[in-house]
C-alpha cells in the first residue's frame, strides 16, 4: 500500500482524464499539536468536493479556500507552501488554533504519469518512495532503495543515497534536509497491514466491518461451512473455509500481521494462540471471559511457553469499554489495535 490514500490517487487521474483542476494537499512539516501527523494528504476539486482532510477547522477551512484560490486562477500555477503558525491569536479564525505549527504544500495536479506510476507500484514488495522536492518548482519522482528513478522528473539524488536503503526498514514518511534551502518529504510505499480473524461468528464480522475502511487487508478463516461464506464478508480479501492451524500455516502471520482469535471453542482458541505465538506479528488478542483467558495462559504455560512470549497475547481483547454487543465489542478491539498501530 501507498501512503497515499488509493481513492485520492483514483481521483487525482480521473480528474486529469477529465479536464477537473484539482489541488493536492500535504502536510510537510508539523511542530507541537497538530491536527494530523506529517504527509496527511486532501485532494480539493473546482467543483469543491474533497477527499481526505488534514484536520478539519480552521487549518482545513484556510487550506480549502486557498486551494479553491489556486484552482480559480489562469494559466500555469505553481505549488507552494502555506507556513500556518499559531504562536499568536488567530485573525478571523483563518490560522489552526490547536496550539501547533504546520506546513502545507499546495500541489496543483498537472502529471498524469507520477500518480499512475504510483498507482502501479502501490501493493508490490517493491521498495520505493515518492519523493517531493520541499523547494521551487516542487518537483517530485519515484525512487527505488538504491536511488534509481521508477517515474518522474529527473533528480540528483545522489545527496540522499545513504538514507534509501532504509526506505524498507522505517516505513515511516520523514523530511530529509539537504541544506537550509534544500529538503525533500519522502513517502515510502509499503505494503497493506493484515488482519487475520480467526472465527467467523458475530464478532469477526463485526471486526471486520469496521476494520475495512481503516486500510486493513483482511482474512477470516473458519472451520464450519455455514460461517466461512464471502457473503457474510463483503469487501473483506479472502474468507478461508478450514482447519485453523493449516490455515494459519499457510497464511504465515509476519510483523505486519494483527491477529484476533475469535473461533467457537475454548479448545480451538487454545490452539490458534499456541501456533500464533511461533510467529512475529504485531497484534495478537483472544475473545473470551478472565476465567477463560486465565485456563488458556496455564495451558500454554505448562506445554512450555515462556512468559515473555505469553505476554504479547492481548486477553480479554480490547479497550475495556464494558462493551457488551458484538459492534462495541468489536469497536473496542480495533480501538485497542489502533492504539498499537498508532504506538
Amino acid at each position: 500500500m501507498f501512503l497515499l490514500d488509493e481513492a485520492i490517487l483514483r481521483s487525482i487521474l480521473n480528474n486529469l482524464d477529465n479536464h477537473i483542476k484539482s489541488v493536492l494537499a500535504t502536510i510537510v512539516y508539523t511542530e507541537g499539536p497538530t491536527p494530523r501527523e506529517l504527509g496527511t494528504h486532501m485532494l480539493i476539486m473546482g467543483s469543491g468536493q474533497t477527499i481526505g482532510t488534514i484536520g478539519g477547522g480552521a487549518v482545513e477551512k484556510y487550506i480549502y479556500q486557498r486551494a479553491l484560490a489556486i484552482i480559480a486562477e489562469e494559466g500555469q500555477v505553481q505549488a507552494e507552501i502555506q507556513n500556518l503558525q499559531n504562536d499568536q491569536e488567530p485573525a478571523q479564525d483563518e490560522l489552526p488554533g490547536c496550539g501547533g505549527n504546520l506546513k502545507v504544500l499546495l500541489e496543483p495536479i498537472r502529471d498524469r504519469n507520477i500518480w499512475q506510476a504510483a498507482l502501479d507500484i502501490q501493493g508490490n514488495d517493491q521498495d520505493a518512495a515518492l519523493v517531493t522536492a520541499l523547494y521551487a518548482p516542487y518537483f517530485k519522482g519515484i525512487v527505488n532503495s538504491e536511488g534509481r528513478l521508477l517515474a518522474g522528473e529527473t533528480i540528483n539524488f545522489e545527496c540522499l543515497a545513504e538514507n534509501l536503503h532504509q526506505f524498507g526498514l522505517t516505513r515511516q514518511t520523514q523530511v530529509h534536509k539537504i541544506n537550509d534551502e534544500q529538503s525533500f518529504l519522502i513517502e515510502p510505499f509499503y505494503q497493506r497491514e493484515r488482519l487475520l480473524i480467526l472465527g467467523a461468528g458475530h464478532v469477526a464480522r463485526e471486526v471486520a466491518y469496521y476494520a475495512k475502511p481503516l486500510d486493513f487487508e483482511i482474512t477470516v478463516i473458519d472451520d464450519r461451512a455455514e460461517y466461512a461464506k464471502p457473503g457474510l464478508f463483503p469487501e473483506v480479501y479472502k474468507v478461508i473455509r478450514g482447519e485453523y492451524i493449516s490455515g494459519i500455516q499457510n497464511y504465515y502471520p509476519d510483523k505486519d500481521t494483527y491477529v484476533v482469535v475469535a473461533t467457537w471453542s475454548h479448545q480451538t482458541d487454545a490452539a490458534c494462540v499456541k501456533e500464533i505465538l511461533n510467529y512475529e506479528t504485531k497484534y495478537v488478542g483472544m475473545l473470551g471471559s478472565t476465567r477463560k483467558v486465565r485456563a488458556i495462559v496455564q495451558k500454554l504455560e505448562v506445554e512450555g511457553n515462556t512468559a515473555q512470549n505469553i505476554v504479547r497475547l492481548r486477553a480479554p481483547i480490547g479497550l475495556n469499554i464494558r462493551a457488551q454487543t458484538p459492534a462495541e465489542i468489536a469497536l473496542s478491539i480495533m480501538a485497542e489495535i489502533i492504539s498499537v498501530r498508532r504506538r
